[in-house]
């Protein structure tokens, strides 16, 4: 079964908590001076001068992934976009 989440690309300054990969994100709730970020690890906020760029991708789920690598259902439609990139930098 396919589900979607994110990549959240980050500026060198905000990624030095999370290396040099995209964060992973489960949902991203989008806010008037930035972003809510749900990831394994937990719940981050990121101003959008700190995201370069948030991808959609596809992903399938089988019940080996890690729990909390699926979105969350319960979260709504917030923060969902379409199959393009957002660039915010």
């Amino acid at each position: 079964m396919a589900s979607l989440s994110y990549q959240v690309h980050l500026t060198d300054e905000a990624s030095d908590a999370f290396g040099d990969d995209p964060v992973r994100a489960d949902s991203v709730e989008f806010y008037d001076s930035g972003a809510w970020i749900s990831h394994v690890d937990g719940r981050d906020f990121f101003p959008y001068e700190r995201i370069l760029r948030i991808r959609e991708v596809e992903t399938t789920t089988d019940s080996s992934q890690e729990p909390g690598e699926r979105r969350d259902a319960s979260s709504g439609t917030a923060g969902t976009v379409d199959d393009a990139d957002l660039d915010v930098g």
